[in-house]
This record gives structure tokens, sequence and C-alpha cells, in this order.
């Protein structure tokens, strides 16, 4: 090979490494570029954008007295089933911690509460609400689950009408609000869901809703419950199946009686 081949084998060598320098420095670019969108769309995306389920999570701190359950309310989705994860640690709060509980205890509390239902109690779906699991450690930390909220039930508007609904009476009476009470005392809870939800942590006192129709005209006040009377739940929750039929011509079978 002469001087002069060999010259242009090497300038021929230099051109293609420019070359497929080009390309890899392109081919870096659009990889880079593609990334940051994968990521970006990653951030930014829910499951409900994409028509799947995912896992919502809240995270609640209850201050106020240990011995008092404060209540929970939320409101579940129509249309596909709900499913709500009350979740504890037993050693969140531990009195080596640097958030403390007002136990002065290394096993404080565990809980594990799995809720499955549908819609509020005046929707017009197959609403309900049943406790699927309820398993707690050392110290009760979760009651009155009700699908019915509890709470107190008063008149909305005081100059406006008496109903069955605004008697004045304290019980599973919300029946637009489902609702669960969380211990205080400086406890931490997790709270799982598989679409989103609002769970409003309230005081006593404090005003859920109100229902300003002439038949109705209820105000649902928020009330907290002492250790002595926190039970697990409505009983009326967990119900067997029914089915609520409205007659009509339609339910007549011809030539049957």
């Amino acid at each position: 090979m002469s001087d002069s081949q060999f010259q242009a084998l090497i300038e021929s060598n230099r051109r293609l490494n420019k070359t497929v320098e080009k390309q890899i420095s392109q081919i870096n670019s659009t990889l880079d570029s593609s990334v940051n969108s994968l990521n970006q769309w990653k951030n930014t995306t829910k499951a409900i954008d994409i028509s799947g389920q995912g896992r919502y999570l809240t995270t609640l701190t209850v201050k106020g007295d240990k011995d008092t359950f404060y209540p929970v309310f939320f409101r579940m989705n129509s249309g596909d089933e709900t499913v709500i994860q009350i979740h504890r640690s037993f050693g969140w709060n531990s009195k080596e911690k640097e958030d403390p509980s007002d136990f002065d205890a290394t096993h404080v509390a565990s809980a594990l509460v799995i809720l499955r239902g549908q819609a509020d109690p005046w929707h017009g779906d197959a609403n309900y609400l049943r406790t699927i699991v309820n398993v707690q450690r050392y110290r009760q930390c979760v009651a009155k689950v009700g699908f019915l909220a509890w709470c107190e039930a008063v008149k909305g508007d005081p100059a406006g009408p008496d109903t069955s609904y605004n008697r004045n009476e304290i019980g599973y009476l919300a029946r637009q609000y489902s609702s669960f009470m969380l211990r205080g005392g400086n406890l931490m809870y997790e709270i799982y869901s598989n679409s989103p939800i609002s769970f409003r942590l309230l005081n006593d006192g404090d005003v859920i809703a109100t229902h300003p129709y002439e038949n109705t005209n209820v105000k649902w006040v928020a009330r907290t419950v002492a250790l002595a009377n926190a039970e697990a739940g409505d009983e009326n929750n967990n119900h067997g199946i029914s089915y609520m039929a409205y007659s009509s011509n339609s339910d007549v079978v011809s030539g049957l009686a």
C-alpha cells in the first residue's frame, strides 16, 4: 500500500469516527429526552388517568386526649367497589422516637382495618360498607366504623321544620357520609384507598355538612367518643344479601299467577 493510499485510509477512518460520534451524540440526546418524558409522565400520571386502580395514601396524626377517639369522615365513590385500609404500626410514636405518643410506651398500638364498600347511604347504587379485617394490638386505636357516620343530628335552620332527621340525637345518623374514629394522644395513622378519597379529621363540634331541604332540615355535627364507649362499629354495616324491589307491570310474567 502506497503512502497516499494509507493516508486516504486514515482520513476515511477519521471521517467515519466523526460520523459515529455524531450519531452516538444524537442517540444519547434522544434517549435523554425520552427518559425525561417518561419520568415526567410517571410523576404526573395517576392510575385513575389510565383507567386503573391506584393506591392513594393519606397520613393523619391525631393529637388530643389519649383516651378519646376523634371522627374521620369520608364518602366512597359510586361504581367500582372502594377498598380502604387503616394501618398503624406498633412502634410508631414510641417513647424512643422523636415524636412520641402520650402513652410513654414502646409497643404503643397497632392496627389493620380493611373496609370495602360503595357510595353513601342516600345514594341509589348498591350502597354498603363492610369491615373485612379488624385486627388491633396493645391498645384499641380504631373504632366506631359506620356506613352512616357517627354524629349528632340537629336542625339545620332552627326556625325551620322538625323532621325525622333532626331530633337532636347522637348515633350513626349522617346519611351522606361514612366514618371511623381514631384514637388521640399523638398517634400517626396511614389510610390507603384504591381511589382518591378525602378523609376529614374533625374535632368535637365541627360541622360535617347540612342538608337544608324542607323534608330534612338537618345539620350533622361531629362528636368525639370516650374510650369506654368506643365499640368496633355499627352492627348494621355488615348486612347480608338484600334485594330492594319496586313493583311494576314489567315484574308480572304473562300467564303466571
